[in-house]
């Protein structure tokens, strides 16, 4: 995996004490080496604001066998700081494909679903569950690649995390994935998205990075995701996981928003929903 560069980024400690401050219960762990990377500090420093750690975000290479391997071995260090904490979830998701890079073929799609069921009886054996995430940029990013992987893949060893964002980045209705998929989805990432950059995005051919410098990505309920629909659909299955609220920004912001003052959005319009 490659190492993301936090260098813009503010420091572990006041990203803590915000989401805390706008009203969430807990946090994801962020990338590898950015939140304290020994349990017991990390641990100190979400109790100090009363936070729980739901679980990881990890891209992997699951389409190029010969880089995977170590990515693997990436994924296994983060379960194991997951597992000291009592994460009950591993995030995964495909790493963004390179400019150019060819589709990926069937017998790859094989490969990759075996690997991933392979990886999800590692984790299970440390007391985790692996749920996988669609991400715009990769080769697992549409509605039609999460139906073939959930085809390819075993539902018990295999969950999904419903993200609505990047479901609805490529024109889906995450609805439709909670009506396709019901309790195959075992954690949730709830995000929103500009149907007006959207479009853009589409009719421009702009990359991911470009789409969230634009604002493709709104605080929950300023966008097209129906992100009310879906948590009656939620609470219609009697969903009791966490629900993560994200919105992907590049820093710096160009705008006068906050970071903080999105999340808080975020927040008073999820208590408007029962949550």
């Amino acid at each position: 995996m490659e190492e993301t560069d936090t260098s813009v980024w503010p420091a572990a400690s006041q990203v803590i004490e915000e989401i805390a401050t706008a009203g969430y219960e807990g946090t994801e762990l962020g990338p590898v080496g950015y939140y304290p990377s020994d349990a017991l500090s990390l641990r100190a420093a979400l109790e100090r604001h009363h936070l729980t750690l739901t679980s990881a975000f990890v891209p992997l290479r699951w389409f190029q066998p010969e880089r995977l391997p170590g990515d693997l071995e990436s994924l296994m260090t983060v379960a194991g700081l997951l597992a000291e904490l009592g994460c009950p979830y591993v995030v995964v998701a495909d790493g963004m494909a390179a400019a150019g890079e060819e589709a990926p073929s069937d017998t790859a799609w094989r490969g990759a679903a075996a690997a991933m069921e392979r990886a999800a009886r590692q984790l299970r054996s440390l007391g985790l569950e692996l749920v996988f995430h669609l991400e715009a940029g990769s080769h697992l990013a549409t509605p039609e690649d999460e139906a073939r992987l959930c085809g390819l893949t075993d539902p018990d060893l295999v969950g999904i995390c419903l993200d609505t964002g990047h479901y609805a980045y490529s024109f889906g209705n995450p609805r439709d994935a909670v009506r396709r998929y019901g309790r195959r989805i075992r954690y949730v990432h709830l995000k929103d998205v500009d149907p007006l950059v959207r479009e853009r995005v589409a009719q421009q051919h702009l990359d991911f990075y470009t789409a969230v410098r634009a604002g493709i990505f709104t605080p929950l309920g300023g966008g097209c995701a129906d992100i009310a629909g879906v948590v009656s659909d939620l609470f219609s299955l009697n969903y009791r996981g966490w629900v993560v609220t994200e919105q992907d920004v590049l820093l710096p912001v160009s705008h006068a928003v906050s970071p903080l003052e999105n999340a808080r959005l975020s927040r008073d319009f999820l208590r408007q929903l029962g949550i």
